[in-house]
């Protein structure tokens, strides 16, 4: 697994899957990507796994490259650097292989659904899509509101939704040539939006988390949503979809709550 940190690096760990299963699973760290000049906010893996991005408050997007031909998982360009306190473990120091630049802000959202082209977010109000072989942006829109979060699903996978610096839940459909408005847009939180998911099986489906403290599930047919789920007691920070219609969310209250038996049809 990758995580980004404000330490300005991203960090790869392994986990001890021979681990029993009634012990916690040991989780080291064994690869650091160093690159960025500032925290890094957001980090995301190609569809294949081979590569993964990285988005930060340096305004640039970094790609970097993993070997899987080894057991260790090397990255391409590596130097061994000895973790301070811990004689028996090294990290390897990975290059970025590129850099994507074009954002004006901090990029906070990266996806990366399909082989050749990624999606990024920023607090410079706009959303891009990247040509990974070539570095250029292939389409740039606006939503006048600093960017949280992006996701890309729906309709043969490409539905863009964003939440940001307002209550409003935004949906593009980059298809339709000619047009950079939202083809949807959901009004029912009261403060920021955190974070938001499509459903890994329906077109329709997605959700939203918000510094309102909610949940809530939106289906395209409809305005309204289809559910809120009201179980934290301050802002929500992040919520995905867990074993098919449950949902999973994480917030400031120090809470991680599931929902079950959500009906997604």
């Amino acid at each position: 697994m990758a995580t980004a940190s404000k330490d300005q690096t991203v960090r790869l760990w392994k986990v001890d899957a021979e681990q029993p299963t009634n012990y916690p699973a040991k989780v080291r760290a064994f690869k650091i990507m160093r690159g960025h000049n500032a925290s890094v906010q957001s980090v995301a893996a190609q569809p294949s796994g081979n590569m993964i991005c990285s988005g930060s408050w340096d305004c640039t997007i970094n790609l970097w490259q993993i070997d899987d031909s080894s057991a260790e998982g090397n990255l391409v360009s590596t130097k061994k650097r000895k973790v301070k306190n811990e004689v028996d473990e090294s990290l390897f120091e990975g290059e970025a292989l590129s850099t994507l630049v074009g954002h004006k802000q901090c990029v906070s959202s990266v996806v990366w659904p399909q082989k050749d082209s990624l999606y990024s977010a920023s607090s410079d109000h706009s959303i891009r899509q990247w040509d990974v072989e070539t570095g250029k942006d292939l389409l740039n829109l606006f939503s006048g509101k600093a960017l949280n979060c992006l996701h890309v699903g729906g309709e043969s996978s490409s539905l863009i939704a964003a939440g940001g610096s307002d209550p409003i839940l935004r949906v593009w459909d980059p298809r339709k040539p000619g047009t950079s408005a939202p083809i949807y847009q959901f009004s029912s939180h009261n403060s920021w939006i955190s974070a938001c998911k499509w459903h890994d099986k329906s077109w329709y489906h997605l959700l939203s988390a918000s510094y309102d403290g909610k949940v809530m599930l939106w289906d395209l047919r409809t305005a309204w949503p289809l559910s809120v789920i009201e179980l934290h007691e301050d802002k929500v920070l992040c919520a995905d979809w867990w074993k098919g219609d449950s949902v999973v969310s994480g917030g400031v209250d120090s809470k991680l709550c599931i929902s079950s038996e959500i009906s997604v049809q």
